[in-house]
Order: structure tokens, then C-alpha cells, then sequence
């Protein structure tokens, strides 16, 4: 079953509340950052026979067995909306034939088939036991086809096809899968309880747009930036998709370095749009990285680790990008020699290497960051932000701390 409260209204209590009334062995999967907070939660519900692991821990659980569990409680299960790659098969291989609860308030990001790849984690493609529709894989390509024909631009007639497809989705499959309550149903079903124990939402006030501008030398520096972020390979992060002749293992393992490149792309335009100190400090991790990598290469020799995925997800959850690098880096599982890998190989990082000083010499003229300066002007002038204690949200853990310097 998919838990998908919105934000804030309670999902690891009512987690909490359900274990207590399912027998066997409990395990929740949750970011690492959560664990302390799932585990303090059910000993204060007082669950008992239950264990918490990390998301990117999958591997030790296979290895320890699963065969213990009963019930298994995912946390962000949006995370795992994707089939293809190796993480989730592990997250199915630990879940099939157990009690699966999915816990997200966004289980649907993208296209029906994040709905359907969640569902698959305890129910079959084409035998489902949902009522009436016993073939999913055909149900929600269905959905997904309608969707593929309508160009995004035309946006009217887009919603129109999202808004009848999660009509379908909510008729067909979500009504015998999911619980879901909103704020506003809360009020509107539970006010007596609400006015009796004092409690209530707080006003959320409107969002206001902040506007700040580069000017034309910035405006340049950052446009170019995006060019050449365009034309970078991240040939450093996917070394096994050059093999000459690879394995069967090793071709697996293509896909998730090939995610890993996706990931390290996705990294460094997050950077960049969090803040110009943050992306420079990430920019001269990935100059050392290239740099060392190439010159073992020109040494003849070659380390990868073929099993870094799951430590490098849980390193992106925890914006720890420094381990990242390190993972990749010192994990040396296999020796490889430099005439393993075609040609295009050395050239691609050393293009890589090439964008990446170019776009370094770029920023190094840049002193300031307007996005930055607009901001603490903000607080040092609007009244109720001055005069209160605030909570800043960043995609970066250097941005913050850039901010509290």
C-alpha cells in the first residue's frame, strides 16, 4: 500500500501506528539522515521487533537475509520510481512477497509509470490482485501513451490529459492502494477534534518572487558555463560503459555508472543555480578528480570499483559531495590496463578536463554573487525577517555554510 499524506501531517506516526497492529518482523528503509528519527519514533509507539537501514544500504541487507521480515516500511519510496537500474531491483528482491507500505507524499513525479514501477515492488506486472485490472504493465503504458501524444507546450490540453489520467489512476488502481489525506480534508473531517485539543494549521502566507540580475560580463560567463556543461561526457564517472570487451557483470554495471553521470551533471548545474561559491568549490573537485584519474591512466593502469552505487546514493542524499569523489576514487576493486578501453576514452576526458579549466578561468574573474548579495540585503532590511529567528532551505551544505560565514 502507498502512505501518501502530504507534507507535515504526521506519515511516520501513522507508520508507526500500523506496525503496531501487524505481526512479524518490521524493517524500515529511510534516508540515512532519518534513521535516529524512525527509530525514536517507533520505540516511542512502542513497536517492537523492527530494524532501520539506510537507502543506500540495500546490498547489506540482501546479504544478511531477508527472509526474517514480514513488514517492510520504504521511506521516500518515490526515490524508487525508476526500474531499470540496479537499486531497485535490490529494493524488489527485499520486498517481494512481504507486507510493502511506500511512504511518500509525492509518489507520482513525473510520467504514470513512477506510480506503476512502486507498484511492481509487491504486486506482478501482469497478474495483478487489484480488482479489474489484472495487467498493470498494459493499464499504465495505456495512460502513458495518451500522455506522450500531447505536446507539453500546448499546456491547456496537457493538464487536461494528466488530470484524466490520474482520474483513471485514482478509479482503477490508487482507491485499493493508497491512503492519502490533505490538509484541507483534515479541517473539513476532523475540525471538532482539532478545536478539542487546541491544534491547528498554521497560515501560510503567499510565496513572494525575489528578482536579481547579472550584469552583462555575469550574464556572458553564465551563459557560456551552460554551453559547455552541455558538451561535458563525465567520462571520469562512467569508465566501464568504454570497455572494449566487457563482461556480463561489468555491462550491468554500465547502467549504474551511467546513472552515476547523470547524477554528477544533475550535481554540478545544482551548484551553479545554488550558489557562485558553492559551484566553484565543486568545480575544483571535479578538475582534481579528472586530473588524477588521467595521469593513472597514463601510467597504464586503471583501478575502478564496481561497487560504489548504493554508498554514492546515499553520499547525494546527504549532500556529501567530498564522499562522492572519495568513493569513487579509493574504492579500487579492479585492475584494468589503459589498452582496455577504446580510444574515445582518453579523448573524452581529456575534453572533459579541457571544459572544465575553461569554464574555471571563466569564473575566476567573478568576486561576487548578485543572488547572494539580494539576499542578505533582504533580511537586513524586511522587518519581520530582521526581527525573527529563520530557517533557510539550500541544495547545498557549502552554500549554507558560505551563508552563515
Amino acid at each position: 500500500v502507498f502512505l501518501a499524506d502530504v507534507v507535515g501531517l504526521g506519515k511516520t506516526y501513522i507508520s508507526a501506528l500500523l506496525a503496531q497492529q501487524l505481526d512479524g518482523y518490521t524493517l524500515i528503509i529511510c534516508p540515512p539522515v532519518l534513521m535516529d528519527y524512525w527509530r525514536d519514533t517507533f520505540r516511542d509507539f512502542g513497536v517492537r521487533g523492527f530494524e532501520v537501514e539506510s537507502l543506500g544500504k540495500l546490498d547489506r541487507i540482501i546479504e544478511k537475509g531477508v527472509e526474517k521480515y514480514k513488514n517492510i516500511f520504504i521511506d521516500e519510496a518515490h526515490r524508487f520510481r525508476n526500474e531499470t537500474n540496479q537499486t531497485y531491483e535490490k529494493l524488489k528482491q527485499i520486498c517481494w512477497g512481504r507486507r510493502v507500505i511506500l511512504v511518500s507524499a509525492t509518489p507520482l513525479n513525473n510520467t504514470p509509470f513512477d506510480i506503476l514501477s512502486q507498484v511492481k515492488l509487491f504486486q506482478k506486472g501482469h497478474n495483478s490482485t487489484i480488482p479489474n485490472t489484472r495487467d498493470l504493465d498494459n493499464f499504465f503504458s495505456k495512460l502513458h501513451r495518451k500522455l506522450k501524444t500531447v505536446d507539453r507546450k500546448n499546456l491547456k490540453v496537457y493538464l487536461k490529459i494528466v488530470k484524466e489520467n490520474s482520474l483513471e489512476m485514482r478509479e482503477n488502481i490508487l482507491k485499493y492502494l493508497m491512503v492519502r489525506r490533505t490538509r484541507s480534508e483534515v479541517l473539513k473531517y476532523f475540525k471538532k477534534d482539532l478545536e478539542n485539543r487546541n491544534l491547528k494549521f498554521p497560515t501560510v502566507s503567499e510565496p513572494k518572487k525575489v528578482y536579481y540580475e547579472f550584469d552583462d560580463k555575469l550574464e556572458k560567463v553564465f551563459t557560456k558555463t551552460i554551453e559547455l556543461i552541455k558538451t561535458f561526457n563525465y567520462a571520469r564517472y562512467m569508465p566501464l560503459t568504454y570497455l572494449k570487451n566487457p563482461d556480463v557483470d561489468e555491462k550491468q554495471e554500465m547502467v549504474a555508472q551511467r546513472n552515476l553521470g547523470r547524477f554528477m551533471k544533475i550535481l554540478l548545474v545544482k551548484r551553479l543555480e545554488s550558489s557562485f561559491y558553492a559551484f566553484k568549490m565543486t568545480l575544483d573537485r571535479f578538475i582534481g578528480s579528472y586530473e588524477g584519474f588521467i595521469d593513472m591512466l597514463n601510467k597504464g593502469t586503471v583501478y575502478i570499483s564496481k561497487k560504489y552505487g548504493d554508498k554514492v546514493f546515499e553520499a547525494l542524499d546527504n549532500d556529501d559531495e567530498e564522499s562522492i569523489i572519495r568513493l569513487v576514487e579509493q574504492e579500487k576493486v579492479k585492475k584494468y590496463k589503459a589498452e582496455d578501453f577504446d580510444k574515445p576514452f582518453k579523448e573524452n576526458l581529456e575534453n572533459d578536463l579541457s571544459i572544465l579549466l575553461e569554464i574555471k578561468k571563466l569564473w575566476d574573474s567573478v568576486t561576487t554573487d548578485p543572488k547572494i548579495d539580494k539576499f542578505t540585503a533582504i533580511l537586513k532590511t524586511d522587518k519581520v525577517l530582521k526581527d525573527n529567528k529563520l530557517i533557510i532551505f539550500t541544495e547545498s551544505k557549502e552554500t549554507a555554510d558560505y551563508l552563515d560565514k
